[in-house]
């Protein structure tokens, strides 16, 4: 069942920072027996910088972000407020994945950013510091302006939150930038944005805006494996009923994919 309650930590895809807000937490009830699977098919990955193959190069610091051509495909035309913006536009990335799953038109990378600055997701703090994306803001405007339902969770597993994954809902779950390498050691909880877009009894599916592959687009992942880089914190987005469009029929899963 559903709670409210008043703390909750709502940063995320930059700094991290603590405010007082309301939420609401999943308590899940032990239901013997019932196992949700659902995945949402051909959902499009967009990467948070130009050319999603470069993924790896620019991680890693030996190509600049700037040498990729498809930097300009974003609208950004300042390569330094380039480089700044497509370490912390995770969030943009998942929401511009869901957007054209749904074929909602949507402005390019720089101008939503724009819009999403505007309405208080992202607040500047100096030169070289940005607290976002933040949560109640972005649910406000992607309502407002593409028509999309967000509910936060704070609190909760993986296992009983993509429960709610469904023909109208994806999840965007607040994880360590580290998931982008799960076989190695992880350091930290949260900080970065992923799309969950399908989920079964033992593994998810999502895709990661500055991941490589294999756990880059449509990356699969036990459940289990995945929950030690999870924050226990994310979105919930629906885009069924007030939606721009009807949802698009997918499939249940059968088993494993």
């Amino acid at each position: 069942m559903w709670r409210a309650s008043k703390r909750a930590k709502e940063a995320d895809g930059g700094a991290e920072w603590q405010t007082i807000v309301a939420y609401v937490a999943w308590e899940e009830p032990e239901m013997p027996g019932m196992k949700r699977q659902f995945r949402h098919l051909n959902v499009p990955y967009r990467s948070q910088w130009g050319d999603p193959a470069l993924n790896r190069e620019i991680r890693s610091g030996c190509m600049d972000p700037c040498d990729d051509p498809a930097w300009r495909n974003t609208g950004f035309r300042d390569e330094s407020a380039y480089r700044f913006w497509s370490r912390r536009v995770c969030g943009i990335a998942c929401l511009e994945s869901i957007l054209d799953f749904l074929g909602i038109a949507h402005e390019n990378r720089k101008r939503m950013l724009g819009e999403a600055i505007d309405h208080g997701v992202y607040e500047i703090d100096g030169e070289d510091s940005v607290k976002g994306l933040i949560y109640r803001p972005f649910c406000r405007w992607i309502r407002s302006r593409y028509r999309l339902n967000a509910r936060i969770y704070e609190g909760a597993p993986l296992a009983s939150v993509t429960r709610e994954i469904s023909p109208t809902c994806m999840i965007m779950a607040s994880v360590s930038p580290e998931i982008a390498t799960p076989r190695q050691p992880n350091h930290r909880r949260g900080g970065h944005l992923v799309l969950i877009h399908g989920a079964d009894a033992g593994h998810i599916w999502f895709h990661n805006p500055s991941g490589i592959p294999p756990f880059q687009c449509d990356a699969n992942l036990a459940i289990d494996h995945a929950e030690r880089f999870h924050a226990g914190r994310g979105l919930l987005i629906n885009f069924g009923e007030g939606a721009n469009v009807p949802p698009r029929p997918d499939q249940l899963l059968t088993g494993p994919a």
